[in-house]
């Protein structure tokens, strides 16, 4: 896959966060200053489509620590509860981006199957795109999530606890490869609220700074299978040309076939109007 095509599928990825801090934040910090619980199950199904995968509330592959509850320690599961809110979000992002590949993708078979007269019906793009193309590649972004909570939420829970932040630059740059479109501690335009003043509340910001860690691990996730699917085409497109390539040879031979019949059976034609008028 090209870069400039990464670039746009990764921009797309990110617009789908905007608005995200002035949206959604006060409703877990209010949770958190109060030390109630969250009903993320909820709040996903007022804010958030039905995830193909997973129910409300929870992505059952390992992201949470089973052991941390509202009882044992509210904070932690309030911010866990941000983090798994905004992976979710995050799919819901890349399964646009996957159904608009697997669109581009099936109008290409379209057009090489019109050079051999087969049809792409709507069930087979429907089918593949449900059973085989979205839920592998959704199921690959949450899989890395895997011990999310584990490697990633104490460091958060520390610093509310300490009121201060979390350094995301140091912080990213341990944990995350080089982005491919921001900086080291950057979010997206319009994912922040520009007029919070930083510092003026920690827990807003190590709720907002855990969000989007969790949008830029997102981020790396969804670029290593874009670029992994970028590869798997180009493979395919290999084998397509390939085939289309051997389809016009055959389809040369046949002509050349054609041809050659033709020109026999005009001499056969020739011969016996030939034969006939001689035996006249």
């Amino acid at each position: 896959m090209e870069e400039e095509t990464l670039k746009q599928y990764m921009n797309e990825y990110y617009r789908g966060f905007t608005g995200f801090e002035l949206e959604h934040l006060e409703d877990f910090a209010k949770c958190l200053k109060e030390y109630k619980e969250f009903n993320l199950a909820d709040y996903e199904i007022a804010h958030l489509d039905n995830d193909i995968l997973f129910p409300p509330g929870d992505i059952k592959i390992g992201v949470r620590d089973a052991r941390t509850t509202s009882k044992s320690n509210i904070s932690k599961k309030i911010l866990i509860d941000i983090a798994v809110f905004t992976m979710k979000m995050g799919g819901e992002n890349v399964k646009r981006i996957l159904e608009t590949i697997l669109l581009e993708k099936s109008h290409n078979d379209t057009t090489t199957k019109d050079a051999t007269d087969e049809n792409t019906t709507e069930e087979e793009i429907d089918r593949e795109l449900i059973s085989k193309f979205v839920k592998e590649n959704m199921l690959s972004f949450y899989r890395n999530f895997l011990h999310f909570e584990k490697h990633h939420i104490d460091d958060f829970v520390k610093a509310i606890i300490n009121k201060e932040r979390v350094n995301l630059v140091n912080y990213e740059t341990d944990h995350l490869d080089e982005h491919l479109l921001l900086q080291r501690g950057k979010t997206p335009n319009g994912v922040r609220d520009n007029d919070k003043v930083m510092g003026a509340d920690v827990i807003k910001d190590n709720l907002m700074d855990i969000a989007a860690f969790t949008m830029k691990k997102g981020a790396a996730i969804t670029t290593k299978i874009l670029i992994s699917l970028g590869y798997d085409h180009f493979k395919n497109l290999q084998k397509k040309d390939a085939a289309v390539e051997e389809l016009k040879k055959t389809k040369d031979e046949l002509n050349s076939l054609i041809a050659k019949y033709k020109k026999d059976k005009e001499k056969i034609d020739d011969l016996e109007k030939e034969k006939k008028i001689a035996n006249e």
